[in-house]
């Protein structure tokens, strides 16, 4: 005989608490079972349906959950709960458009969480101003809310707008220490604008915060690997990788150490490794490009950066890395458009923003704000495009690098009272009809490399110094003057174009020369060695510091008769003059894209002469034949 009905849903009321009590207790597969059960019976019970979806979201189970809500709504449309875990369904299933009508519903009652998944949604979308926007409002209303704070930072920083991120995260962490999500994108926001040790310390933060987090593993192996800081770095990704073997982000970072320690067929290795894995982990392609452009392989090198473009079309760092890859290859009417991109990919390069963009056209009658880029070496290198561009200019402002004002100001005194020379940081006053970076005038002034103009130099020392240093070095004997530099300090990058004072012996030796140092930094170790090892003195001058203004630098470098030198500023100080610069030049890591390949000699200075390595890492070849062509030189 059946139950009568009370009875059965007294015991169909009993089976439901005990469902709902596993749920509440996260025993959460039971209580969907419990769920599904009950289901049969009663297919028409909103609040079961709910619960039952619901507890499927939770599971991760988002396509089975999505009818049971659906039919859930049908039956109490404007359950909130219930739509908000319909968005949230829709985001399990992969299909984040799906979820914005739900979202946006569960949002309009105002409740900051609902509001933040909207958030969130938007931004798996792609729609970045409307998610902008959400967030802002969101904070307005609930101005202690912190995940719409670390919504809104991510946001600025997808945008690459990191000193805003900043800002906003910093007030994050203010209110929700503890957010590791936040301290990683305030890492993000400060390791993009180039202060890498705050980006460590975010994102070591960020790691105790949620250890072993595979993601800010790799941020923080990245930053520290920038700090050319490579055994920690490779420390804390390999130690990150036993828990994640084949996680893309720290593999690929672990290829980068490779790299930088002039590893290449291991960086190679390493990045093959992460895309066998993760074919479309496109910063593989990007870092494997680069291990190939340095290993010589510059068609596998554009082939890399090709793939990585073909899966994120705007990877800014692909664009750049591509163009240095084919300016290195001389093919400079396609890279210099593609090498503009090079502002985005260091996250921000400077950019006055007084003036219409320059839009290729000659300056005649305008008044132009022009700025240098990057390091000394190619403030000095790109001014040689000066005279070309702005001589039928109104006025011009050009601003560079503090240490080269005066050197400036005195080398281009004769294109007029029309070029102001402003140091980087100083107040700019005046309106300006256009701005440009220096470089991007190459693309215009230098499109080939048979538009490389001969010239004697186009940076002018001064005279009075000049002599009067020349006259101290040569101290009444006949011998000629040979400066030379033997270190540079660029970064991770530096070791790779140093070369060890202790390797110069042959050069050193020769006859008839008097060796004056135009190195910069502490140094008396080196020289005390070159006088012991190999019983050569070299002059040094304690009164010109190089690392300050170059003003007198300049003098120093134009009272020699020859310049030897690793690939550093004084390579550009001396060819700007168009003083006889050798160069001894690397391969592999710490090459320049703007020695070219190849080439023994330089279109941007044509003083400058090339002795390059031809095996990454070894001066052995290049030293030689530097000194038997220093050899014949001083010959009488």
């Amino acid at each position: 005989m059946a139950s009568p009905p009370l009875a059965a849903q007294s015991r169909f009321d009993q089976a439901f608490r005990d469902a709902t009590e596993l749920h509440k207790a996260g025993r959460l597969a039971d209580a969907a079972l419990r769920y599904e059960a009950l289901a049969v019976e009663q297919p028409k019970n909103a609040q079961l349906l709910y619960l039952l979806g619901a507890a499927y979201v939770q599971l991760s189970r988002g396509r089975e959950a999505i009818p049971a809500l659906e039919r859930s709504l049908e039956l109490r449309r404007d359950f909130a709960p219930a739509v908000d875990a319909l968005g949230t369904a829709w985001i399990h299933a992969g299909e984040p458009a799906k979820a914005l009508p739900y979202f946006r519903r569960a949002a309009k009652a105002g409740a900051p969480d609902a509001a933040d998944r909207l958030t969130t949604a938007l931004i798996m979308c792609g729609m970045l101003g409307e998610a902008e926007a959400v967030a802002q409002a969101t904070i307005k209303r609930h101005p202690a809310y912190a995940p719409a704070y670390v919504a809104l930072g991510t946001i600025l920083g997808m945008g690459e707008r990191y000193a805003d991120a900043e800002r906003i995260l910093t007030e994050s962490v203010k209110i929700a220490p503890g957010a590791a999500e936040a301290w990683r994108w305030l890492g993000v926001s400060r390791h993009k604008q180039g202060r890498t040790e705050d980006a460590v310390a975010a994102y070591s933060h960020a790691l105790s915060l949620k250890t072993a987090d595979p993601l800010i593993t790799g941020h923080l192996g990245e930053a520290l690997i920038d700090l050319n800081r490579l055994e920690e770095a490779e420390a804390v990704l390999r130690q990150a990788l036993v828990g994640v073997p084949e996680d893309p982000g720290m593999l690929t970072a672990l290829g980068r150490i490779h790299e930088l320690r002039g590893e290449l067929d291991q960086a190679i290795a390493v990045q093959t490794r992460a895309l066998s894995r993760h074919p479309n982990f496109e910063a593989a392609y990007l870092n494997r490009g680069s291990a190939r452009r340095f290993a010589g392989d510059f068609e596998g090198a554009l082939a890399d950066y090709d793939a990585a473009l073909a899966i994120k079309p705007s990877m800014a760092a692909a664009v750049a890395n591509r163009a240095l890859t084919l300016l290195i290859l001389g093919r400079l009417d396609e890279a210099w458009p593609q090498y503009r991109a090079r502002v985005k990919a260091l996250g921000g390069a400077v950019d006055l923003s007084r003036g219409a963009p320059w839009d290729g056209k000659p300056l005649t009658g305008k008044r132009a704000l022009i700025w240098g880029e990057y390091g000394l070496g190619d403030e000095i290198m790109f001014a040689s495009l000066l005279p070309e561009l702005v001589k039928d200019a109104a006025h011009v402002t050009l601003v560079c690098a503090p240490r080269l004002q005066k050197l400036f100001e005195r080398s281009f005194s004769a294109l007029g009272p029309t070029l102001e020379v402003v140091p980087l940081g100083a107040e700019i006053t005046g309106a300006f009809d256009v701005r440009l970076a220096l470089i991007d005038a190459a693309q215009m002034l230098r499109p080939t490399l048979a538009h490389f103009p001969a010239h004697g130099g186009y940076i002018k020392a001064d005279p009075a110094l000049t002599a009067q240093l020349r006259a101290r070095y040569a101290a009444g004997t006949s011998n000629r003057l040979v400066g030379i530099s033997w270190r540079s300090a660029s970064g991770a990058t530096g070791r790779f174009k140093s070369a060890d004072i202790s390797l110069w012996g042959a050069i050193l030796g020769t006859p008839g020369v008097t060796f004056v140092s135009l190195q910069y930094g502490e140094i008396s170790a080196d020289i005390s060695a070159a006088r012991t090892a190999l019983g050569v003195d070299i002059v040094v001058d304690p009164t010109i510091d190089s690392s300050g203004d170059l003003d007198p630098f300049a003098a120093q470098v134009a009272a020699m008769d020859l310049v030897i030198s690793v690939s550093n500023t004084t390579v550009h100080v001396a060819g700007a003059q168009g003083k006889p610069v050798w160069a001894l030049t690397p391969t592999g890591p710490g090459a320049h894209w703007y020695w070219f390949r190849g080439r023994e000699d330089s279109p941007w200075y044509p003083s400058a002469r090339l002795f390059r390595q031809s095996v990454p890492g070894s001066w052995t070849e290049p030293v030689v034949a530097a000194a038997a062509a220093l050899q014949h030189w001083a010959t009488p």
